[in-house]
């Protein structure tokens, strides 16, 4: 067998690296920890220092349960989950890391975080100068609220939320886990990571590459994922008793690992090969174009030709 080789494949879905590109770097990575933590230290790790200062600060705000929009700050990422209380809690996480505390502390002072009606968004100072600014929207949302977000060269984190939720990144990934309700989301340039959620979830890639663990039983109206020019990777649970099927091109490369090669229905045609797992109308449907694909449980492995 020859060896396959997955196009732009995102195993990881990586979140914002908040920094302004600058002659010395600092790197500050987001995600991890509790999800349901509000430290932002648990949420924000700073790594490689190369400047005297690290000043870090933070400001929240408490809002009523109501559609909001979210929008980070350039380079910024967002990270929402879900919890029992009425309210938003909306907190910004912000860092900079400069020559001396005095201009770090000056900087802190002016990222803010701007309410605007049903609007929230961050205002930080243009990047003129050797430093680097961090900042991540910390979120709790009631159940069942609704939110849109979007991040621009950063990424979206959505654990354990249970609602409604429109998500956009560009240059950059997007992770939901332990989710479920309506949630629509699409990256450009960047990837999508989809594990142990349920409902209505819709995903679009464009340029990237899309992993999705499944449960044992999809609870809710199903998954339709789709990923261009991007490698997809499916794992199923050996005890999956929901409806799969699975598109690719007729010239994909597909990697079959573990009982859902041995149970699998395959259709080969001249444009399209599909893989199904289950009987009736799938729940979850996922293709890609351009991309190979890894469907696997177990450790067997083989090319499916």
């Amino acid at each position: 067998m020859k060896p396959i080789l997955l196009t732009s494949l995102l195993l990881t879905v990586a979140l914002a690296v908040g920094l302004a590109a600058r002659p010395r770097s600092q790197s500050i990575s987001y995600g991890g920890g509790d999800p349901l933590s509000d430290d932002c230290s648990e949420h924000m790790r700073v790594s490689g220092h190369h400047y005297d200062s690290v000043v870090r600060g933070e400001e929240s705000r408490s809002l009523p349960n109501q559609p909001l929009s979210f929008s980070a700050d350039h380079n910024g990422g967002i990270h929402i989950s879900s919890w029992d209380k009425a309210d938003f809690s909306v907190k910004l996480c912000k860092e900079v890391a400069s020559d001396s505390d005095e201009q770090g502390r000056k900087l802190l002072a002016d990222i803010k975080l701007v309410v605007n009606g049903s609007s929230v968004s961050v205002n930080s100072p243009e990047r003129h100068g050797d430093y680097t600014i961090g900042t991540l929207l910390l979120i709790k949302a009631p159940r069942d609220a609704q939110v849109s977000m979007s991040v621009l060269n950063g990424g979206i984190s959505v654990r354990h939320f249970d609602g409604t939720v429109e998500a956009k990144a560009v240059n950059g990934g997007i992770s939901l886990k332990e989710s479920r309700g309506k949630l629509t989301v699409r990256a450009d340039n960047g990837g999508i990571s989809i594990q142990d959620c349920g409902g209505d979830v819709t995903a679009h890639v464009q340029n990237g590459g899309l992993s999705i663990n499944l449960p044992e039983r999809w609870d809710g109206k199903g998954l339709d994922a789709h990923t261009q020019n991007g490698g997809l990777v499916i794992g199923i649970p050996r005890n999956f008793s929901s409806g799969l099927e699975i598109t690719t091109s007729n010239h994909t490369p597909i990697v079959c690992k573990g009982d859902a090669c041995e149970n699998g229905q395959r259709t080969w045609d001249d444009e399209h090969r599909i893989f199904r797992v289950g009987s009736g109308d799938p729940q979850i449907r996922a293709s890609t174009v351009n991309g190979g694909v890894v469907i696997k449980n177990s450790e067997r492995s083989r090319e499916m030709m």
